[in-house]
């Protein structure tokens, strides 16, 4: 296959790419080692959306803060443009002591410099902040207040992303991982574990493995620490608990203090940091207890028994040399045709922005980017039945009577909209999951993870003991049962 772009990750920022790309007459492939899209850092945050003041603490000129600041004016109209949810909430940075005080006083008038899109935040008094949220920690003496911050869902932007761009012409190859790379004159021959892709131009946005990408050419002109956060979810009876987001200055390093709604109404706490090794999602013990420390800390109603799991994911780049947490998008200083699309912190926040920046780029070097008179800006998400009023759902049951039957009672997830999302790409339980938030409520998946499997073999065409949770190798079935009395 020849195309004039292949973008190497499925995780928010190449499919961000992808679908900013999808705008012009360019052939583009991407190709994401997973068999689906946002299951790397994408899935593995608190959803936030940095906006605001607090992109400012990082020093003037850092790509993470243009990259965010440029992001701020498009993420909510892209959301609503793709029909994902999006809520701004804002964000309390609990301020302890007078040291505390003088820093985010600083920080507040940093932000009242910069001017637009930023919106300056403001300082709360100790009654103030206790009148709009009386749960956090009575102890500290006021908060800096920004109004801007917001929350997304991860994954089902970058999906929605993916399946616009696929309907704007873009080719998808999921499950395939990329394994050699070999530079021609004008071009390169890349060898997928699939296929051979020959393209003009490649946009590394491989994630926490975009160094190993990088290093298949050579390219590896910076590092990557994969440093591994925990975070917990609590359950949704807690979902008013906290109205914002609640932050506070860690107090010793690898520790970050969150407490934050999401779209979703759950709340997310943590997390608790540490160097780690790549692929690495364990959750260590005594990084669950930092982080249910650290979430007290800031709210002292947290009980452990609220708690219906962890995870973990990475923080996708460290870089010593060049600041914490710095992002690289530029291209590669041996071939400048190999562009690396490499956004740590604040990632979600910054796809919008980075998107644009690539395709900046890539016009820079040379691709003719002819806009498409075709292009579709809008796409509709899965008709959830949890969302809807009750007279929007009596209408969805006489429509689909799929929509009348309950498989995941956690989150009030029907059979229909399980058929939905197969019909749009979904072949596992995280795929399922993902789309649909079937096996996220407080169970985990304990009651409708045999009804999605069931349905899943059905749609699919396959045994029940081929449907798995991630891909090849995550079967969940070995035997039916008392299959191995019989043999």
């Amino acid at each position: 296959m020849d195309c004039d772009v292949l973008i190497i990750g499925g995780g928010v920022i190449g499919c961000s790419i992808a679908r900013e790309l999808s705008r012009f007459n360019v052939d583009v492939v991407l190709v994401e080692k997973e068999v689906d899209f946002g299951w790397g850092s994408t899935k593995a945050n608190y959803g936030l959306v940095c906006q605001g003041g607090d992109v400012l603490e990082f020093r003037k000129g850092y790509k993470r803060t243009e990259l965010a600041i440029r992001s701020i004016p498009l993420m909510e109209d892209l959301c609503r443009k793709l029909d994902v949810p999006f809520k701004r909430m804002g964000k309390l940075s609990l301020i302890r002591n007078t040291n505390e005080l003088e820093r985010f006083k600083k920080l507040k008038a940093r932000a009242e410099n910069a001017g637009p899109p930023i919106e300056p935040p403001r300082l709360l008094s100790r009654e103030e902040l206790l009148e709009i949220e009386p749960n956090v920690n009575r102890e500290v003496i006021g908060a800096l207040y920004d109004p801007m911050m917001s929350a997304v869902d991860p994954v089902r932007l970058t999906i929605a992303l993916a399946e616009n761009a696929r309907d704007n012409g873009i080719t998808f190859f999921t499950g395939e991982k990329v394994v050699e790379i070999e530079e021609r004159k004008l071009s390169f021959r890349v060898k997928t574990t699939e296929r051979t892709i020959e393209a003009g131009f490649i946009v590394n946005a491989a994630g926490v493995y975009a160094d190993t990408v990088a290093r298949l050419i050579d390219a590896d002109d910076f590092v990557i620490y994969p440093v591994k956060g925990v975070v917990g979810i609590l359950d949704k009876k807690l979902g008013g608990l906290v109205k914002h987001e609640i932050h506070a200055m860690p107090r010793r390093m690898g520790d970050g203090h969150i407490v934050t709604p999401t779209v979703h109404n759950n709340i997310l706490f943590g997390m608790s940091m540490r160097l780690s090794k790549k692929g690495d999602t364990s959750v260590p013990r005594d990084m669950i207890k930092r982080a249910l420390d650290n979430a007290r800390a800031l709210v002292p109603d947290i009980s452990q028994s609220d708690v219906i799991t962890f995870f973990a994911g990475f923080l996708i780049f460290r870089n010593f040399e060049i600041g914490w947490h710095e992002s690289v998008v530029r291209p590669s200083r041996k071939n400048p045709r190999f562009v690396h699309a490499m956004v740590g912190f604040p990632g979600v926040s910054a796809a919008p922005g980075a998107a644009l920046e690539v395709v900046d780029i890539l016009r820079t070097l040379g691709l003719k980017l002819e806009r498409k008179e075709s292009f579709k800006e809008e796409r509709r998400d899965i008709p959830h039945f949890a969302e809807m009023s009750d007279q929007e759902r009596s209408k969805m049951i006489k429509k689909n009577p799929l929509y009348g039957h309950v498989i995941c009672r956690c989150e009030h997830v029907t059979e229909g909209e399980i058929i939905e999302a197969i019909k749009r790409g979904a072949n596992t339980l995280d795929g399922i999951k993902f789309r649909t938030r079937a096996g996220m409520g407080r169970c985990q998946g304990g009651f409708c993870t045999p009804r999605v499997v069931r349905i899943l073999a059905r749609e699919l065409g396959i045994s029940e003991k081929e449907v798995t949770k991630k891909g090849k190798g995550s079967e969940l079935l070995k035997f039916r049962s008392k299959e191995l009395l019989c043999r």
